[in-house]
């Protein structure tokens, strides 16, 4: 920087050392116009109890000491430290929901700019004035120095604000958690929960349990449980984290329409959601919970991918509560059918697609991507292995065939693998 016997002698021999020099012997004379320019643009910020003009006029007065040195070295590009006050103040405005980021934001916009309309003043007014050579030098180093404050201001501001929002809602989630934990299992008073949560327990409530398959990450599962629930529009609505892959929620919703809307809205690949019964009260509360866990049960035995109902696979849920009954009655039921085996099981996908299209071989031969007669040949195969012929509307057939796919197989005794039990209202759908 070309030094100045004028800016000399107006408070330092360079432009840095004029402005420091500038601020420290007019910084109570700045403070009442910028604090009066701060809160009339961001009125926002006033947000203190007891004397909030006071307390916006120290935090003003923080940031023109801080820019004091900041306005010292020799290099405009050197590192801006922040004062740590900076950061207790950012933690507690976060803290207490006092302040909303882009206010804070906002206000250092406006301090900004109210500092260098008085800067452009006083480089104006000064006594002896500088050179326009000498206030472009000044100008260009304190536009770099102020720009560079201003900036490192608003990002640590933003990271800090987002660093204690972020711990905040991990302790609420935690803490909602734990109630839900409690309220499952029996330990927690209701009528405390329910104040604490702010969801009516007492409502008529619809449960789910939403997860993801391995390798599918959990921002898309948060990005479609959103999505999903925001098109039912409940009237209330609580969620609490599961085991990492998972969510699971109860919604408040009036009527059956949820229904229709739940089964037909798409998920994206690989994320799942299971649907409880609508039940009321506390105890609806654990039930709709349970028969979402045990949907959730079913759909991961067959496979099944995207939405289930409860009451869809609720025969199914029940039937196989208990794996060795619901592999005996298979057997009963199918006979050579359940043996396993390349024809055994193209027969059985067969009948599985007949009974669903109530016997119709021409809806069942689209389904398929086969010919009608092929559908026949194969049903009159079904029937001789059965022993007897194929009545769509039998229930025990309808059962034993879907239960088929859920169940060891004669050839894989030995090898079946446990199923992940039922919730019971303890600590397990919520860690």
């Amino acid at each position: 920087m070309t030094r100045s016997t004028t800016i000399g002698r107006a408070g330092g021999s360079t432009p840095q050392a004029w402005l420091a020099g500038w601020l420290r012997r007019d910084i109570e004379s700045l403070l009442d116009p910028l604090v009066s320019a701060l809160t009339t643009a961001v009125p926002e910020i006033l947000v203190a109890a007891d004397a909030p003009d006071r307390h916006v006029r120290d935090a003003v007065r923080m940031h023109l000491t801080t820019l004091t040195r900041c306005f010292t070295p020799e290099e405009p590009d050197s590192e801006i430290a922040m004062p740590s006050l900076v950061a207790r103040y950012t933690r507690a405005l976060a803290r207490h929901d006092a302040v909303a980021l882009p206010v804070l934001l906002r206000s250092f916009e406006t301090l900004h700019a109210a500092l260098w309309q008085h800067l452009v003043t006083a480089l104006h007014t000064a006594d002896p004035r500088p050179s326009a050579v000498e206030r472009a030098a000044v100008m260009e180093w304190a536009a770099a120095r102020l720009f560079a404050y201003f900036r490192t201001a608003s990002e640590r501001t933003a990271s800090l604000y987002g660093t204690e929002l972020a711990l905040l809602e991990r302790r609420a989630t935690s803490r909602r958690t734990d109630l839900v934990t409690g309220l499952l299992g029996g330990t927690v008073d209701p009528a405390a929960a329910q104040r604490e949560l702010g969801y009516d327990l007492g409502a008529r409530h619809v449960g789910f349990v939403a997860w993801t398959d391995r390798g599918s990450g959990p921002d898309r599962l948060d990005g479609a449980v959103r999505t999903v629930v925001e098109a039912l529009r409940p009237q209330r609505r609580l969620r609490v984290p599961g085991d990492g892959r998972s969510v699971h929620g109860w919604l408040v919703c009036h009527g059956e329409g949820w229904r229709e809307l739940a089964a037909r809205r798409s998920l994206p690949p690989g994320v799942h959601i299971a649907w409880g019964g609508p039940a009321s009260g506390y105890d609806g509360f654990r039930t709709t919970h349970a028969e979402a866990q045990e949907a959730r049960r079913v759909a991961d035995a067959l496979g099944s991918a995207g939405t289930v109902l409860f009451d869809d696979v609720a025969v199914l849920a029940l039937a196989t509560r208990d794996d060795s009954a619901a592999t005996a009655f298979v057997a009963r039921t199918l006979g050579r059918l359940a043996a396993g085996g390349d024809e055994a099981d193209r027969l059985l996908r067969t009948l599985r697609v007949h009974l669903a299209e109530l016997g119709s071989p021409t809806r069942t031969a689209r389904r398929l991507h086969v010919h009608p007669n092929t559908v026949v040949k194969r049903m009159e195969r079904i029937e001789s292995l059965l022993g007897r012929p194929v009545d769509p509307a039998d229930l025990a057939l309808r059962t034993a065939t879907e239960l088929s796919t859920m169940v060891a197989r004669p050839d894989q005794a030995g090898q079946v693998q446990p199923e992940t039990p039922p919730s019971t209202g303890s600590t397990t759908p919520v860690r």
